[in-house]
């Protein structure tokens, strides 16, 4: 895919990333402004990005999992309740039990290539593809 499409897919879109890997969290925030995103975060813990759903829209999101121990479900299931689409990148957790719990999402399963979690998200916001359930990134 050229940059120049590529750059266009998620321009204007505000994009929510919590990830507790400093450089991965970098990683998808690079591809994320790549494809023309404005991010919010990196969250690194869940209070944070709990605390980022008051403060302006959010149009999708890439959640891991775990955050240092400390589950993301909570985060997860305002996301749905806000019918904003959701990308789960972790390694940990069974990506079926994920897609049926949290129905539209997709699960990039560690390690992706950012970029590929990125155009997972866009094709979700942009209602452009169906993503199987236990869809891996890679």
């Amino acid at each position: 895919m050229s940059s120049a499409i590529s750059g266009k897919m998620l321009s204007g879109k505000n994009i929510l990333i919590v990830e507790d890997e400093a450089i991965l969290a970098l990683d998808l925030t690079f591809a994320m402004e790549d494809m023309g995103a404005s991010v919010i975060g990196p969250c690194h813990r869940l209070r944070r990005a709990l605390e980022m759903l008051g403060k302006g829209q959010i149009d999708g999101a890439i959640l891991d999992v775990d955050l240092a121990g400390e589950a993301v479900f909570p985060l997860a299931d305002d996301l749905v309740l806000r019918h904003i689409p959701i990308v789960f990148h972790t390694g940990r957790h069974n990506s079926g039990e994920l897609t049926r719990r949290y129905k539209g999402s997709a699960v990039c399963a560690k390690p992706t290539q950012p970029e590929s979690v990125a155009l997972t998200l866009a094709a979700l916001i942009d209602n452009e593809v169906e993503i199987p359930p236990g869809f891996s990134g890679h």
